[in-house]
């Protein structure tokens, strides 16, 4: 049995419209798509066994090569019956002319000429056909490919479409899961929750009210601000309008959704008013008492 090297391969795979680059051939030997056997000497590479090669060709080019033997064989033939018979009628082409009928033989030579003419005809036609049959399998090899790109995108898209199923399936059973948790703690703690409710919906506080706040800052401050408490009610109405309006209600640029932003330290508080209020006092104190050169200290 006839044993093929790489080189010897792609020829055949080319001619068979299959593939003229050397790179995909070694690549199908490694994928184990084309049977092959590497050779003890190692400058000869892999060995490709003649029925192995045309295994791999019949099933990219289903019937191909039966067709290709066909057509080799009666092209070949073809000559060979040409011949012959070219040989027998031209015997007796000189038969006929021993026997001096030279029209008889014109005759023959002009028969013989028809059918060669003929012959080759056919065999132009042949190749013509088999020309169309390779166009045809190139541009179906050519749509399948492309179907199997078009396929492996398909899949592709299938299992991320599923893997986000399933996470969005996780996640709906973790939320209905915490909804049932959350409605119980509401029925055990209506109370806390209620709390809580008023808690992040605070959104004023009296001149008063503030007033105590800022007493007890200071106080919690030290001995050290004794000296503005002549200052006291000034720095109580310049902190209170620079969060609150006349009607005691937080200012619009102090809210933002359930946060709170602090307009003189420009941090963010989570649902807790009273804290915001005290760093902001604490933050002015300490820029009266610790002042930054050329800064200026009061509130703008």
């Amino acid at each position: 049995m006839e044993v093929y090297n790489v080189h010897q391969a792609l020829k055949i795979l080319k001619e068979y419209y299959i593939t003229d680059s050397i790179q995909m051939v070694t690549r199908w030997i490694r994928e184990g798509k084309i049977r092959a056997e590497r050779s003890a000497n190692r400058k000869e590479g892999w060995r490709i066994h003649h029925d192995d090669l045309f295994e791999f060709i019949e099933e990219h080019r289903p019937a191909l090569p039966e067709i290709m033997g066909v057509y080799e064989w009666y092209v070949e033939n073809s000559f060979s019956m040409l011949a012959s018979d070219h040989r027998e009628k031209h015997n007796k082409l000189d038969s006929e002319e021993v026997k001096g009928d030279s029209t008889h033989s014109e005759e023959l030579m002009k028969q013989l000429m028809e059918e060669k003419n003929q012959l080759e005809n056919q065999l132009i036609n042949m190749q013509d056909e088999l020309n169309l049959v390779y166009e045809q399998i190139t541009e179906l090899t050519v749509k399948i490919q492309k179907l199997e790109e078009e396929n492996a995108f398909l899949i592709d898209l299938y299992e991320q479409m599923e893997e986000m199923y399933q996470e969005l399936k996780k996640e709906n059973k973790q939320e209905s899961s915490n909804e049932i948790s959350e409605t119980m703690d509401q029925q055990k703690n209506t109370s806390k929750t209620s709390k809580m409710m008023e808690r992040k919906l605070n959104k004023a506080m009296s001149f008063g009210d503030f007033k105590d706040l800022f007493k007890k800052t200071i106080k919690e401050h030290g001995s050290e601000i004794k000296d503005l408490v002549q200052q006291e009610n000034e720095l109580i109405n310049e902190i209170y309008t620079l969060f609150f309006n006349e009607d005691g209600e937080l200012k619009n640029e102090v809210i933002d959704d359930e946060e709170y932003i602090c307009p003189l330290t420009k941090k963010k508080y989570k649902k807790n008013l009273r804290s915001m209020l005290k760093n902001a006092i604490r933050t002015k104190l300490e820029q009266i008492l610790n002042p930054v050169d050329g800064a200026d200290s009061s509130i703008s």
